[in-house]
């Protein structure tokens, strides 16, 4: 129970960050930036913000099972089973659109080759979003901008991870310690 409880935590803990990403990149980047986005970048931040909320629905759930009996068993079981699936589809689909690169090489030469050249749209502010200073100073802020949302996107898609495997666990110890009381193998 006290490795199931600190799993639980973990979950809360990461959950908490991935929504809390998610709100950043959402925030000011919605249907009003003028389309820079397709929609399915759109989606994928949404889907990042659902899997943070639900996640930690989720894993709430799971530590008061801890202490309730009531709520161990299957109805735990089955929370963690579509958790576990929406979370490695949720870590499947962002690894795959953000891929791996280096968030620090966009500059002004930056070609449509390099990483953060194939991601631009992706990673792009608001045009909305006001920037201090003269032109040069603007563009320098922006880019700034860019890379930052960059190394969001990659963090998030690391949390995912690091929640998919957490439910993972959770789910495969709440089926032992089922099948423990059938008179199986014990957790």
């Amino acid at each position: 129970m006290i490795v199931t409880l600190a799993v639980r935590v973990l979950q809360v803990l990461f959950s908490i960050v991935v929504l809390a990403l998610s709100v950043v990149l959402i925030k000011g980047w919605g249907p009003e930036t003028g389309g820079h986005e397709k929609p399915t970048e759109e989606a994928l931040k949404g889907y990042g913000a659902f899997c943070g909320g639900a996640g930690i629905l989720i894993a709430v759930v799971g530590v008061v099972a801890c202490f309730i009996e009531k709520l161990q068993g299957i109805v735990i079981l089955a929370l963690d089973a579509v958790a576990s699936f929406f979370l490695l589809a949720g870590g499947i689909a962002y690894a795959a659109k953000v891929g791996v690169g280096n968030c620090g090489d966009i500059t002004k030469d930056s070609t449509i080759d390099s990483y953060m050249g194939k991601h631009l749209n992706m990673f792009r502010s608001s045009k909305y979003k006001d920037y201090d200073g003269n032109a040069e100073q603007r563009f320098q802020k922006s880019l700034d901008d860019i890379g930052s949302r960059c190394r969001i996107f990659q963090a998030e898609t690391a949390f995912l991870w690091f929640m998919s495997v957490c439910f993972v666990v959770t789910l495969a110890l709440t089926f032992l310690s089922r099948s423990g009381k059938r008179g199986g193998a014990m957790v």
